[in-house]
């Protein structure tokens, strides 16, 4: 009987929603990793939430396989290519963050255009704004990352009249963008657009990525949004780029360092808006079904649904 352990905050979700799985599993599930612990010795498979997770590899010796909870699974990577455990595969999850996606990104690209704020603001001062809003329509969206979230935003940017290019390291499917990208390419597109939105990986190639060259060509109208991951964007370069104007502003979902430190320059800087990490949740629901069906690939011999490549990183 394979012996599994699910440590997550929502473990109690999870221990309804696995509850019916039809495998002979040996399932436990812990909130804390003190908990966790006292199960080291005879855990096989391991799933959960990876900020969790991480204490706990190189310490499961018959560990085989760690199934994540998030699309995200940078810490275990590098946790895992310092303490190598051969035979052991590490999964994220994917394909289910896309919709969760294209609402925050829209929610802001709207909000932005439609300058709720600056309503809000007026409604307070009780003073009646009358001039015309912006539209999305014929504004360029640029996406850095094809994923399987990019492809959703590129669709929902479509149904607003946007055009749309991106950036990504493999070509994307025929329509998808009105014109592709190569990294080496990046200050062409750029320079270009109206809204720059990232969503992608962290791997060395990705890590300050966007630094004072890049914002140097952006449009000073232009918009950063990064739901990707935190070490895309040099801190300093950005916070000068806002001051000096060299664009419009930036809504940042992911930061090097989580919680955003109390003194760090984002709190205070110009037309800048910190959403702490909430772009696109992991709920139970729509992550167990994946778990679920891993499980029982696991124990078919059948090759597992998204498999990080740990020397890509993902």
């Amino acid at each position: 009987m394979t012996k599994a352990l699910l440590l997550s905050a929502d473990a109690l979700q999870y221990r309804q929603l696995l509850g019916s799985v039809s495998t002979p599993w040996d399932l436990t599930t812990v909130e804390t990793v003190d908990q966790a612990l006292l199960f080291c010795a005879e855990t096989e498979v391991l799933l959960g939430d990876p900020n969790l997770l991480l204490p706990l590899v190189g310490r499961m010796p018959k560990l085989r396989w760690i199934q994540s909870s998030w699309a995200g699974v940078a810490p275990l990577v590098d946790a895992l290519q310092k303490q190598p455990q051969p035979g052991l595969t590490l999964t994220n999850i994917r394909g289910i963050f896309g919709p969760l996606m294209v609402e925050y990104v829209f929610a802001y690209l709207l909000g932005h255009e439609r300058q709720l704020q600056a309503h809000w603001q007026s409604q307070r001062q009780r003073l009646w704004r009358g001039q015309r809003c912006g539209s999305l329509q014929a504004k360029t969206l640029g996406l850095l990352g094809l994923g399987s979230i990019g492809q959703d935003l590129a669709k929902a940017a479509r149904l607003f009249g946007m055009q749309v290019v991106g950036c990504s390291r493999t070509a994307p499917a025929a329509g998808l963008v009105d014109r592709h990208y190569s990294s080496a390419q990046l200050i062409e597109l750029v320079a270009q657009v109206d809204y720059l939105v990232c969503t992608l990986p962290s791997t060395p190639q990705t890590q300050n990525l966007l630094g004072r060259s890049v914002f140097a060509q952006m449009k000073p109208t232009a918009l950063l949004i990064n739901a990707g991951r935190g070490d895309l964007i040099e801190d300093a370069a950005l916070v000068d780029a806002l001051v000096q104007g060299q664009i419009a502003g930036a809504v940042l979902d992911v930061f090097r360092q989580e919680p955003l430190p109390q003194g760090h320059p984002f709190w205070t800087a110009p037309n800048l808006v910190i959403t702490s990490h909430t772009a696109a949740p992991s709920y139970p629901a729509n992550i167990a079904p994946i778990f679920i069906e891993n499980m029982q690939r696991f124990e078919q011999g059948l090759p597992l649904r998204f498999e990080v490549d740990l020397q890509r990183g993902y």
